[in-house]
């Protein structure tokens, strides 16, 4: 009866979009170059991530990620540029490991604050931000904590991730 209801008390845990930005801003750095030096080349570093859960797409986590871009391209002076990238995923729950991983992840907009991408910088700049993406679904975007007796007890059993009122709820029960 008693494990019945401690089990009871704690049907779900929910994740908020600020707990995953908070654990994302600890944990997470991402960095990233591509090209030749001297020739064609891009030094990619994301400053800052946020996360929307639920909110463009029912079933999808958005990933905005705010980043600095050093571009060196032949004989024009090194460029300095602002972008702005978004990311959505389906979440998906590692029983094991207490962790939630961001899967199918697709880029969904790529823009240049003071409008500055050309066509070459565009073509250089994707596969460094491909490599985020990919680097993004590689890392966990939050892990449960192991010393607090709801998340233990959560991480211990078979439960669901489901995204309900903009939060990720990993559910006993569905």
């Amino acid at each position: 009866m008693f494990t019945v209801f401690a089990v009871g008390g704690c049907a779900s845990y929910s994740i908020t979009e600020q707990d995953m930005d908070e654990y994302l801003q600890d944990t997470v750095g991402l960095e990233q170059s591509v090209g030749i030096e001297n020739v064609m080349y891009a030094e990619v570093s994301v400053d800052d991530l946020k996360v929307k859960i639920g909110r463009a797409d029912a079933d999808r986590v958005s990933v905005f990620a705010n980043t600095s871009v050093q571009v060196q391209m032949l004989s024009v002076q090194n460029l300095g540029l602002d972008l702005d990238i978004e990311f959505s995923a389906i979440p998906e729950y590692d029983q094991e490991s207490g962790e939630v991983f961001l899967k199918s992840l697709r880029l969904e907009r790529f823009d240049e604050k003071n409008q500055r991408l050309t066509p070459e910088i565009s073509a250089l700049l994707k596969p460094a931000v491909s490599m985020i993406g990919h680097a993004l679904s590689m890392q966990p975007v939050y892990k449960l904590d192991s010393s607090k007796v709801q998340q233990a007890l959560l991480k211990s059993a078979e439960p669901n991730l489901v995204i309900r009122d903009n939060k990720l709820v990993i559910d006993l029960f569905d």
